[in-house]
């Protein structure tokens, strides 16, 4: 059964007119209840609210006959709306496009895309497109559309492949490193500051082609998440591998590494950004860390 939001409304306004004791409906024309009514129903929130409260009162409502002929059904139709409205706040649109996403692989530093709009002018129905975001905005580049869907496949293949060799490429350069657990690690103390301090990335917070030691391993640069007792999250960060910038939270952090497991690479890399901090300006990152 597909739900016609118009009529249920409808069938809702009259449930209420028919079980209005107290007259709070009478000064409200037809068409203002039903446009009220279908606004309350494009609401997920309030849907799932109305839902919890018919549950809870289904044992001890007043009228089993009007509950199971009237209220049952009324129920059943906001179920409907219920899973309706959860499966279009799960669609991923294209921007502000009428693309909608099918399929997002992301490898490295991007995210590839394949969307479709059915009914798409000129029959350009597929789009694929590389997605790359930081903690203010996200874009999409390298654009292409298409009516053709071989040719689009082809293309959101051939780009999740050229970042399938790029990681290998990085893995494989990469400096030989065992992951960071938390007997590698000092106890993440909230007491104490990690400014400064070269710490571990709890493994599981990075995506899988970067679940390695040396990701795991940043140098703590600033935030109010650094200092001790913080009261808000936030810490930006070096790399020790490549020395890009980054940010991540208080709670991501495994631990500040204990000096017998620091690599000699880190140490000396650690020094070197700290050198050049000193020599610059200071300035938050504002990237986001492409291993998230």
């Amino acid at each position: 059964m597909i739900i016609n939001n118009r009529e249920f409304a409808e069938g809702i306004y009259g449930f209420l007119q028919r079980n209005d004791e107290l007259g709070r409906f009478g000064g409200f024309t037809l068409d203002e209840s039903v446009a009220e009514i279908e606004n309350y129903l494009s609401n997920l929130a309030m849907v799932t609210e109305t839902i919890e409260d018919i549950e809870e009162i289904a044992d001890e409502f007043d009228n089993h006959d009007v509950y199971v002929s009237e209220v049952k059904p009324i129920l059943r139709g906001l179920q409907e709306i219920q899973v309706k409205l959860e499966a279009e706040q799960r669609r991923r649109m294209v921007g502000d496009t009428t693309y909608e996403v099918m399929h997002a692989i992301h490898i490295g530093d991007k995210e590839i895309i394949f969307a479709e709009d059915k009914n798409a002018e000129d029959g350009m129905c597929f789009f694929v497109g590389n997605y790359s975001e930081n903690d203010i905005i996200g874009q999409y580049a390298d654009c292409l559309i298409s009516d053709d869907y071989l040719e689009a496949v082809e293309e959101f293949t051939g780009r999740v492949n050229t970042q399938i060799e790029l990681m290998k490429s990085e893995i494989n350069q990469s400096k030989a490193c065992e992951l960071f657990t938390a007997e590698h690690c000092h106890r993440n103390d909230y007491s104490q500051s990690i400014d400064g301090k070269i710490v571990a990335i709890k493994a599981e917070i990075l995506r899988p082609e970067y679940r390695r030691g040396d990701v795991q391993l940043v140098l703590v640069s600033g935030g109010n998440g650094a200092k001790e007792n913080p009261y808000s999250r936030a810490l930006y960060c070096y790399h020790l591998n490549n020395g890009q910038r980054t940010r991540f939270e208080r709670h991501d952090v495994q631990g500040e590494v204990k000096a017998e497991h620091l690599p000699a690479w880190a140490i000396e890399k650690a020094a070197a950004i700290q050198t050049e901090k000193a020599s610059q300006p200071q300035k938050n990152p504002k990237g986001r860390n492409d291993a998230r």
